[in-house]
């Protein structure tokens, strides 16, 4: 059941392996139902490219009235957001709490964000209506889209960073048993679509495009001409970006994001260093290489290398400035970090 066990590995390094999972006898049964299909997607190199981005998308609806709905990822959610030690971030009863950003500081950092203005342009390219069918883009639209805004180039350098690829993390157990990049490295395929659906879910998420049965069109909202005050850009900014960091997140830990945005809710920490969160991670009771059987050596080169990743997939939405390694507070950083914690207690509650 070797590929049974790299599943499972697969599941403890991105943060999705719960306790309140099937008994693994019950899982290596299934296994052993489904090895065939597991062994030929793990290993060959055409099955590995089977998955198309149109077929991705059908994963997720495209209507965000039904996520809302959604139990499993709401689940998720939480299982991200619980963790004591990460929220222990937040500040303590002798720390001074930042005070709210000035609106125009936020809505500057907000019209400033390459992200939030390639959201304006997704929805300006959907204009007066494309099609869908059953709240999916059609496969053409899709090719158009990923080269539209050249998304194609992102998806490559978050697999070319997988924590997963360092070397010798895994041994084989045997000469050509699997693919050159590896088993597990290969399963970054399952969500190949993570630049386009943020696009699709920020847009939905904050109104600037409307999903219907059978088209998808832009909003008012979305208009070149559209008036907004610093407080709407502010809003505008802090839902788009909120919504991108959970969906090109999506199977990975947030932890690490988290150890830079709480943190910049106490006055006095305006910057992290990337270091700071690296080694944070490493000593975290959810960092899941420490038990991974593998010498310490690569075990953090893959932790290391997982944070720096993390990072990096939000480093173009504005919530922190990077210079070098250094990431500094922002004022649309603080209003993500309390979105989330808002949101937290939203979930709890409900």
């Amino acid at each position: 059941m070797e590929t049974l066990d790299t599943f499972w590995r697969f599941l403890r390094a991105t943060g999705r392996m719960r306790s309140g999972s099937a008994e693994p006898k019950v899982l290596a049964k299934e296994a052993r139902r489904a090895a065939p299909t597991m062994i030929d997607t793990t290993l060959d190199s055409a099955g590995r490219q089977s998955m198309t981005v149109e077929e991705a998308l059908e994963e997720w609806s495209g209507d965000p009235d039904d996520w809302d709905d959604d139990e499993e990822f709401d689940d998720g959610f939480l299982d991200d957001f619980t963790h004591d030690e990460t929220w222990a971030l937040e500040p303590g009863p002798h720390d001074e709490w930042v005070q709210d950003p000035p609106g125009e500081d936020s809505a500057r950092d907000a019209e400033q964000s390459p992200y939030v203005q390639q959201c304006l342009r997704f929805a300006r390219w959907i204009g007066d209506g494309k099609h869908v069918a059953e709240g999916i883009l059609s496969p053409a639209h899709v090719r158009e889209a990923f080269l539209e805004f050249d998304l194609e180039r992102w998806e490559a350098e978050f697999l070319a960073r997988s924590p997963l690829r360092v070397p010798g993390l895994f041994e084989s157990p045997g000469p050509g048993d699997r693919a050159p990049d590896g088993q597990l490295g290969d399963l970054d395929v399952l969500v190949p679509t993570r630049s386009l659906q943020s696009l699709w879910r920020s847009c939905a998420s904050a109104h600037l495009i409307e999903v219907g049965p059978t088209r998808v069109h832009a909003t008012p909202a979305a208009d070149p001409q559209c008036e907004r005050s610093p407080d709407d850009w502010a809003q505008l900014g802090h839902r788009l970006v909120a919504s991108a960091i959970v969906t090109r997140h999506f199977l990975e830990p947030l932890d690490p994001v988290m150890r830079v945005l709480l943190p910049f809710l106490t006055e006095s920490v305006d910057r992290v260093e990337v270091s700071e969160v690296q080694d944070w991670w490493w000593e975290h009771d959810a960092n899941p290489w420490v038990d991974l059987g593998v010498g310490s050596s690569p075990a953090r080169t893959a932790s290391d290398r997982q944070v720096e990743r993390l990072l990096w997939a939000a480093d173009d939405t504005g919530v922190w400035r990077r210079e070098g390694r250094t990431l500094h507070r922002t004022a649309l950083g603080v209003d993500v970090a309390m979105h989330f914690m808002d949101d937290l207690s939203r979930l709890l509650a409900g």
